[in-house]
């Protein structure tokens, strides 16, 4: 694919996102048309995102469309699109530009100041608590969020064209693309590594980005790849550690909510997040800290998080019936895992049922074992076969290794591959006081409504 380097973006009139059902490439088009562009959109199936786009008046279609390449000036696809996509083929046939995502942000960061919030975990969450605190600021930021944020029923937005908050993603070296003024980074742990090929690889492209950035660097201390960073890179310290600059104290687990003081160089503030878990707490610490840094009123920003709705699939609550209560969770990193169901835990319910779906055959081939002791942290465990992503399967690789490690962890583990089987084999053992966590990246949050049926049918 070409880059952007030689292409102005305002010079395009008409753009073409192949893939443009999927959440990022959705947020891309949306914010695309917005600017101005004329954009159309395609992807191999049909769903919400594709029909969102259309409500917004952008042409889309599902399948391949080549004879409607020529025309357009420019064409944009997905990591996931291969390049012998017919859509591409056509395109680069006639002549017309392609870009990768990569590029295309490259683009808009050039265009647009940008804040970027980055890491292994946490970074959808972050920019998402960002927003909200520029708008309880009374700022109106233009974002790009990897997932719906539910108060404003959308994942991008063109608002102020010089304050661009993005969630700065890793995967496929995206982060490299981007123009900085600002960089939170939440998290460095093993992920992506089919792409980087090893954890020091991994951390090299967090360091080389950390040190482009044109203003300050936020890093939380608690993370040892964070700390690993820190030596390689000017990074400002948050966190529980004690040696960070803007620090955590008097944290406490309410209902559903985490509560703490954050304690910064111009004093306390005290900070509401309406989601559980400590690492909400660190999420939001990062965020206050990095505005803060950047010259807005932290006490101000913070009232704003009280009233955070949440990210679809970020511990986004599914139902609540016969007691029991169905939440859908993007975990799909162990560390994830391990925080998700440690939020269950001190959230008042007195069993937390746990459906993992792994992600990716590389990812399940690299860290199955890994996956054993957080899921066994749960009450009861159904794991299913692997969500694929678009990858072709590995030779013994399936979702059974992962059960088998998480019966190795002692936890009371079922392997039950078809996803559509699982309400019927999991619903007659649920009791009130229970929650269901549906965890993983792929499409297991599907089978929630399922679940909901069978509950609310009763015996």
């Amino acid at each position: 694919m070409t880059t952007s380097d030689s292409i102005q973006l305002d010079d395009l009139r008409s753009i073409h996102i192949v893939g443009a059902g999927g959440a990022g490439m959705s947020a891309l088009a949306k914010l695309l048309s917005q600017l101005g562009h004329q954009v159309t959109g395609s992807d191999l199936k049909p769903g919400r995102a594709l029909d969102a786009l259309g409500d917004l008046g952008i042409t889309t279609w599902v399948g391949h469309r080549p004879d409607q390449i020529a025309g357009v000036d420019l064409v944009v696809a997905s990591s996931a699109v291969p390049d012998g996509d017919p859509e591409l083929v056509a395109a680069r046939h006639a002549g017309v530009p392609t870009w990768s995502r990569p590029a295309l942000l490259d683009a808009l960061t050039a265009a647009m100041p940008a804040i970027g919030f980055t890491g292994t975990h946490g970074k959808t969450t972050s920019t998402a608590l960002a927003v909200t605190a520029l708008r309880a600021a009374g700022r109106d930021p233009s974002f790009i969020v990897g997932g719906e944020m539910v108060a404003y029923q959308t994942g991008a937005h063109l608002g102020e064209r010089d304050l661009f908050v993005l969630e700065a993603d890793e995967a496929f070296g995206t982060f490299r693309h981007l123009h900085l003024d600002a960089l939170c980074v939440t998290s460095i742990e093993a992920d992506h590594l089919d792409y980087y090929g090893s954890v020091a690889a991994l951390e090299e492209a967090f360091a080389l980005v950390a040190n482009r950035v044109d203003g300050p660097v936020l890093g939380c201390a608690d993370d040892p790849g964070v700390r690993r960073l820190a030596e390689r890179a000017p990074v400002i310290g948050y966190g529980f550690d004690p040696g960070s600059r803007w620090q955590i104290h008097n944290f406490v687990h309410g209902h559903g909510e985490v509560r703490f003081v954050l304690r910064g160089p111009d004093g306390e503030v005290p900070v509401t997040v309406p989601r559980p878990g400590e690492h909400i707490a660190r999420d939001a610490a990062g965020v206050l800290a990095l505005l803060g840094e950047l010259g807005h009123d932290v006490a101000v920003a913070a009232s704003g998080l009280v009233h955070f709705a949440g990210v679809k699939r970020r511990f986004e609550v599914r139902a609540r019936l016969a007691g029991v209560t169905i939440v859908d969770d993007y975990a799909h990193h162990p560390t994830e895992i391990t925080a998700t169901i440690a939020a269950g835990r001190n959230g008042g319910w007195d069993r937390v049922v746990a459906v993992f779906q792994p992600h990716r055959y590389s990812r399940t081939a690299d860290l199955a074992p890994s996956f054993g002791g957080p899921l066994a942290n749960a009450d009861r465990i159904i794991v299913t076969d692997i969500y694929a992503a678009g990858e072709a399967p590995l030779p013994g690789v399936s979702g059974r290794l992962v059960a088998e490690a998480v019966a190795a962890a002692d936890g009371n583990v079922e392997y039950v591959a078809t996803l559509g089987e699982v309400p019927g084999v999991l619903v007659p053992e649920l009791r009130a006081g229970d929650l269901v966590l549906l965890l993983g990246a792929g499409d297991v949050n599907s089978i929630a409504d399922d679940l909901a049926a069978l509950l609310g049918a009763g015996p």
